[in-house]
């Protein structure tokens, strides 16, 4: 070997060492799972799904041949045994490449979740040759070897997962391969020795592999053990763990628990180092308090988390539990990587023929295909599952990487103004913010599908296949439109114009109603869509003198009534703006209610300096505001914003007027408008007296929201815990004492809650009401207090105190308006901050015994006197700690209450 190779080998080895010592292996550090550098690491994965284990579900013949054993026989029945192992062997080839790890780096993804069967590896029991040995099998090992490959080639990490062990382990047999018909994992010895056996070997391969991230031991365990718990898990998992760290000590070992993974009980305390509990989650809900179940575990046992595998739901519900997940510092892996259906990453082509020859064997056809062209259907089938021919669905990959991060919004893709834009493709983005629908998301129960026509996106818009005979389609239209619901399409234009607007549309009702928003104000009225006497019987509408002004723009296609298919919108024939005069087109607040913003119909040329503040005139609720400033919009070029110091609400009024010549566009003046109405954008004040529906809060601090079975439906929160809260913004119109009624449901005896007022920041206890059960979730009852309520602005919180309880509405009517005396005069409260000792001094001659109550800003009560007939309460602070508290003083008439500090 001459020195130059040499100096080669060296240095690659060198290069090599570096490598491994700078990223070392993902391991458990307390809570944490940590690199080679301690870097805290999100896994954010995907799992093979389909690949190595068929499940009946992915291959369309659950109900005939929901498992991998049952398919293999099924089609070697129908095509015979040659033709079926060249299937398989085309089908592994197939399904997951190289290319398929590189895109899914390319996407944002940093780990693999390979889902394995154990046939791959290793002999079922009943095949080996001698009882009790294992003959391995080198397909299974070869395609993990390349897996980790390409792995490693984009600095991935690929997590070994068993989801079909030796018989089985779950009697949901479709994600197992399990055979009723013989010993399942749980009930062999053979079975369990030979899971023992494979992760040994498995552990021994890749024991030095820092790309390898760790080893799921079994997937989804659901059985009924007779023990009545779970230790034959228990001792299983510590025989594998044992048998993994005699070969490997490097790599973290996963832990499931049973039913579907989710049940840990008997599998705590952690047996060894560098174990993770995971945990899978499906059709529920997506808040914090959704994963207090788990958490508690990690923070019991000072072990971290990993969320193995969830998916199978809408774009909303990804981004809403990745957000979660995230924030929680858990790592999550979804699934599956592809299929034939619009909620994964990948969308296989379902190609007819096999979708006859599957609709054969389930009886729904009578005509047998020939083995022949069973053959075709089949090789097909897998040759539609390469990467190259699958529909990428950005929507889905948008919504799992960047949507739990931003509320923005970016283009479906890029449209021309007046080129068609088809109503599928609105922007890529949350509910709320590219588009508005009613029904985003599957949270468990009753089945709820998000996108009814179940085509093309994976959002809560309905779409179908389009079915019109024009030239001009994608092949899809939105449909079931509800009214209020809205698609936005962002663009970009050269100049402002006013053009024709054009919409293809389809009704087989009375039509629908509708209006466009352009950057966010209205340029058109409401506008009708005739019937056109069919679901898809099209036909073009169109709308004269809609201006669109120059730049970016966002065009908002609002529902105001129900009632037509949509198929694609333009602008067609632009005409020079200047036959139009200069006009404003709306005006609407800012959110937080400290500007006006006036949408133009045309570019203001005018400078900042040239616009006079004195021209422009603002009311609330017909009184003069102060505006403060007045200026252009930085990023439209229509748009001015008012500045101005009068606090307002959503239940204002507010209007804008302009007389002047300052606001020009090129020659022409901006004409002028008196008292305009400008919409109020501010968050809801709930004007009081009323009912406020627990789902339209202000602020919700850890509660989960449902389905409500209650009169009217709608939602109800739920899952309550101490410490949470849900603020709502409200408008107390007289001072008084309201009847305060909560629809509750719960089986709890001890649920209660504190009524708390305050400013946002600082909340004052009113008062504490506990529930009476009401023998169920779902069985509702109103239950009733009364409290004292001051007229004006501000926030009532309902604070949870204990016990878990679900609330639909809460409901506040006036019972009397007799004033209160007004005690605060009559009391004084010194010193404040306090340190030793606080002292309340009461004037002279007040006979009522007060009492005086010490209260955390959690609502609980640590200190409670009583006043005798001296005009003082002294109390001792000496063991209280330092901080903010709430002293309240109290009579059966009226209470007062102040904040006070402790600072000894």
């Amino acid at each position: 070997m001459n020195v130059k190779n040499l100096t080669v080998i060296v240095l690659l080895i060198i290069s090599l060492a570096t490598k491994l010592n700078a990223q070392g292996f993902l391991h458990a550090d307390g809570k944490n799972i940590v690199n080679g550098n301690g870097a805290n690491v999100i896994l954010k994965g995907i799992g093979t799904g389909n690949w190595m284990l068929m499940e009946g579900y992915m291959m369309k013949t659950e109900g005939v041949a929901g498992t991998q054993h049952e398919f293999e026989a099924k089609l070697t029945e129908t095509i015979g045994v040659e033709k079926t192992k060249t299937f398989f062997n085309t089908w592994l080839v197939n399904h997951f490449t190289k290319t398929d790890v590189d895109s899914m780096k390319a996407w944002g993804f940093n780990s693999v979740r390979v889902a394995m069967h154990y046939k791959w590896f290793t002999l079922p029991i009943e095949q080996e040759p001698f009882a009790g040995n294992n003959t391995w099998v080198l397909t299974g090992f070869k395609m993990i070897d390349n897996l980790l490959d390409w792995c490693e080639a984009n600095e991935m990490y690929l997590i070994l997962d068993l989801h079909a062990a030796p018989g089985g382990q779950g009697k949901n047999a479709d994600i197992s391969d399990y055979d009723p018909t013989k010993p399942s994992l749980w009930e062999s010895q053979a079975n369990k020795d030979k899971t023992v056996a494979l992760w040994k070997q498995l552990a021994s391969r890749y024991s030095n592999e820092p790309w390898i991230g760790g080893y799921d031991l079994i997937n989804e365990t659901n059985w009924t053990f007779p023990e009545g718990n779970n230790s034959q898990m228990r001792q299983l998992y510590g025989r594998i763990t044992d048998a993994i760290r005699e070969v490997d000590k490097n790599h973290i070992i996963f832990i499931e628990g049973n039913s579907f993974a989710n049940d840990h009980s008997g599998l705590t305390p952690p047996w060894g180092d560098n174990l993770v509990y995971s945990f899978h989650k499906y059709w529920s809900g997506t808040s914090s308090n959704d994963l207090d179940w788990i958490i508690s575990l990690r923070n019991t046992h000072n072990v971290p988390l990993w969320m193995g595998e969830s998916g199978e739901n809408s774009n909303t519900w990804f981004t809403d539990f990745i957000a979660t997940c995230e924030t929680n510092n858990i790592g999550w892996s979804w699934w599956p990587v592809k299929k034939n259906g619009i909620n994964n990453v990948l969308n296989v082509t379902l190609n007819k023929d096999y979708d006859n020859l599957v609709k054969y064997w389930k009886g729904e056809i009578s005509v047998a295909p020939s083995a022949e062209n069973a053959y075709k259907a089949v090789m097909q089938w897998a040759e539609n599952h390469k990467i190259k021919n699958c529909r990428v669905q950005y929507d889905v990959i948008d919504a799992m990487m960047r949507q739990p991060h931003t509320n923005s919004v970016l283009p479906y893709k890029l449209h021309k103004l007046t080129n068609p834009i088809f109503f599928s493709d609105f922007d890529l983005g949350k509910n709320g913010f590219a588009y508005s629908d009613i029904d985003v998301a599957y949270y468990g129960g009753n089945w709820t599908a998000w996108n009814t026509g179940w085509e093309l996106r994976n959002d809560g818009v309905d779409i179908e296949k389009c079915q019109d005979s024009e030239d001009i389609t994608n092949g899809f239209n939105v449909g079931w439109t509800n009214t209020d619901e809205w698609m936005q399409y962002s663009l970009e234009t050269d100049s402002t114009a006013i053009y024709k607007l054009i919409v293809r549309h389809a009704s087989g009702a009375g039509g629908s109603k509708f209006h466009i928003e352009v950057n966010g104000a209205k340029v058109t009225g409401e506008l009708s869509l005739p019937s056109t006497g069919g679901w898809q019987k099209w036909q073009t509408a169109s709308f004269e003198n809609i201006v669109v002004p120059a730049g970016k723009v966002r065009i908002k296609y609002v529902i105001d009534k129900e009632g037509s298919n949509l198929s694609y919108f333009n602008f067609a024939e632009p005409k020079s703006a200047n036959s139009i005069e200069f006009k404003a087109l709306a005006a609407k607040t800012s959110t937080d209610g400290s500007e006006v913003n006036i949408i133009l119909n045309k570019e203001i040329s005018s400078s900042e300096a040239e616009i006079q503040l004195s021209q422009f005139a603002l009311k609330v609720d017909g009184a003069s505001a102060n505006i403060i400033s007045v200026g252009k919009d930085s990023t439209s070029s229509n748009i001015l914003i008012l500045k101005f110091n009068t606090k307002v609400h959503s239940d204002n009024l507010i209007t804008v007027s302009y007389d002047g010549n300052s606001v020009k566009s090129g020659s022409q003046n901006l004409r002028s408008f008196l008292n305009l109405e400008v919409e109020n954008n501010t968050p809801l004040t709930h004007l009081i007296p009323g009912k406020i529906q627990a789902e339209d809060f202000y602020f919700n601090n850890g509660l989960s929201l449902e389905d409500c079975t209650d009169q009217f439906g709608g939602k109800n929160t739920g899952y309550a815990a101490p410490g949470e809260y849900l603020d709502y913004k409200v408008h107390v119109t007289r001072t008084g004492i309201y009847n305060l009624n909560y629809r509750v449901a719960t089986e709890n005896t001890t649920a209660g809650v504190i009524f708390q007022v305050g400013d946002g920041q600082t909340f004052a206890p009113v008062d504490t009401f506990m529930f009476s059960g009401t023998g169920g979730w779902q069985n509702w009852q109103t239950q009733s207090t009364e409290v004292w309520l001051e007229e004006g602005y501000y926030f009532i919180r309902i604070l949870i105190k204990q016990g878990e309880h679900n609330l639909n509405w809460f409901n506040l009517d006036l019972l009397t308006t007799s004033k209160k005396v007004g005690i605060q005069t009559e009391i004084k409260i010194y010193p404040n901050p306090a340190k030793e000792i606080l002292h309340v001094g009461f004037s002279n001659g007040i006979s009522k015994n007060y009492r005086v109550e010490l209260i955390t800003m959690q609502g609980t009560v640590i200190k409670r006197l009583q006043k005798d007939s001296t005009n003082k309460i002294s109390i001792d602070l000496n063991a209280v700690p330092n901080g903010s508290y709430l002293l309240k003083v109290s009579d059966f008439d009226e209470s007062f209450v102040k904040k006070l500090v402790i600072n000894k």
